[in-house]
């Protein structure tokens, strides 16, 4: 801060908090000298939000004490480690070659966004979804065909609904199991025999339980009859 600036902060803070405002001419000469010198490396505002006569109300508001220059300068260290952790140094406009050159502007970026010169540069997000036009394109789109056998294979449990549905049988997974207790929605399961050195374990099946098609097919009828 300027001298200007800390003289304005400290009529500020005198005006808000009596305690601060002294009197003695001499005396108030010593306090702006005090808090110029360990405000000068503190910025009146920032990027982000700062803004030290917000962080002189904050401490008459919520401490006992008397406002005092250390009072400002520890927000601001907290404000300025926030901003340099949300700075994620993009590539300045020199050549890349030359490292002293791009040393130097990395550390210059650093420094403004410390000092509050400038704002932090984050890494570029998407935040809004897909374009407008390409949702309505891929909204509610089938994988295609020779993609979808491609990948049969390693999705067995969505190849057997996919080819019951196309062959007009019951989706056997639209049910839980009662032999194995697999939920709706998951393949059914086999527990393994343990041996002396191995345990047993459950492994999924690629076909349902026959008792859990039969229930699928029920169903519909079971709806029925209950409506």
């Amino acid at each position: 801060m300027t001298r200007e600036e800390c003289a304005a902060l400290l009529a500020y803070a005198g005006r808000i908090d009596p305690r601060a405002a002294l009197l003695d001419p001499a005396e108030t000469a010593g306090q702006l000298a005090t808090w110029c010198e360990l405000l000068r490396d503190v910025p009146a505002t920032a990027p982000g939000g700062w803004d030290a006569a917000a962080a002189v109300r904050r401490h008459v508001e919520c401490s006992p004490y008397p406002v005092l220059p250390v009072d400002i300068t520890r927000p601001w260290a907290a404000h300025r480690r926030e901003l340099l952790a949300r700075h994620t140094d993009p590539r300045p406009a020199v050549d890349p070659d030359d490292v002293a050159a791009y040393q130097d502007a990395i550390r210059a970026q650093r420094n403004a966004v410390a000092t509050g010169q400038a704002a932090p540069s984050g890494s570029r997000q998407l935040t809004g979804g897909p374009h407008p036009t390409v949702a309505a394109r891929i909204a509610g789109r089938a994988l295609p065909a020779d993609a979808a056998e491609a990948l049969a294979p390693y999705r067995p449990a969505r190849a057997a609904r996919q080819a019951a549905a196309a062959a007009g049988r019951p989706d056997a997974l639209s049910v839980p199991c009662g032999w194995c207790r697999a939920p709706v929605g998951e393949q059914c399961r086999r527990r393994t025999n343990a041996t002396p050195d191995r345990p047993g374990t459950w492994t999924r099946r690629r076909t349902p339980h026959p008792t859990r098609t039969d229930d699928a097919a029920a169903r519909p009828a079971r709806q029925e009859h209950a409506a």
